[in-house]
């Protein structure tokens, strides 16, 4: 699984794995997660993000 966090915010981290990608102009957070069993998920703004890094701790279930 490969993950990118796309922010504006400069030094923002999420945590190991997951690449910070500093781009001054978008609108809110978006993570790009790219995995061989689910494909591909994008999840847009901070709270959501933290919910499904949380939820991927837990060994809780994804859903799409």
């Amino acid at each position: 699984m490969k993950a990118y966090l796309v922010t504006k915010e400069r030094g923002a981290q999420l945590g190991p794995g997951v690449e910070v990608i500093h781009i001054p102009f978008v609108e809110e957070d978006t993570l790009y997660v790219f995995d061989e069993k689910t494909g591909y998920v994008e999840i847009r703004g901070r709270d959501r993000i933290v919910e499904f890094l949380n939820r991927l701790k837990n060994g809780r279930r994804i859903s799409q």
